[in-house]
């Protein structure tokens, strides 16, 4: 009869490089929160593009940088970060443009020079879908891509006549 006083089995101790995988209800909780403090705020600044509305939007860069960079999907140990640098605010607002969350609007001021100035709309809760997209799609496999490339072929236009005449049979068995 075996003993059961032996100490408890310890696992191995977790690697520190190991962190959880970001959720995008994680990061939407954060946008939102972030979009909260804004809104809450007695006397947001309305002419500096800080504001956040209930939809997620902001309307500067610099709003949406700060906000988006606190999302763990952009965090060091995230697949996107293998995929995307963001090094500069180039490089956000680039990455930004390319998502589709960008919306630029050209309003004429009445003033006396009548300047056109363009007003931007970022939609900061699509960029975080976008985000979570590219860091998690999955390419397609060697055997799709092989399906699509015979497809491709054999729709091209060009007739295959195989057989006695007939148009993509295989030709007739004789025995």
């Amino acid at each position: 009869m075996l003993s059961n006083t032996s100490a408890p089995h310890e696992g191995r101790p977790r690697s520190r490089s190991f962190s959880s995988t970001p959720t995008f209800s994680s990061d939407l909780a954060k946008l939102r929160a972030a979009c909260q403090n804004v809104t809450n705020n007695d006397t947001p600044d309305e002419g500096n593009g800080n504001n956040c509305n209930a939809a997620n939007t902001v309307t500067s860069y610099s709003r949406a940088i700060e906000i988006a960079s606190t999302f763990d999907v952009l965090g060091c140990h995230s697949p996107l970060t293998r995929k995307v640098k963001l090094e500069s605010e180039g490089d956000w607002i680039e990455f930004m443009t390319g998502s589709g969350c960008v919306a630029e609007s050209a309003s004429n001021e009445n003033s006396i020079n009548d300047l056109t100035t363009v007003a931007l709309k970022i939609d900061l809760e699509k960029f975080l879908r976008y985000c979570f997209d590219i860091a998690y799609k999955m390419p397609p496999s060697p055997s799709t891509r092989a399906k699509n490339h015979v497809r491709s072929v054999s729709h091209s236009g060009i007739p295959v006549t195989t057989g006695a005449g007939r148009r993509g049979s295989p030709p007739e068995l004789h025995i």
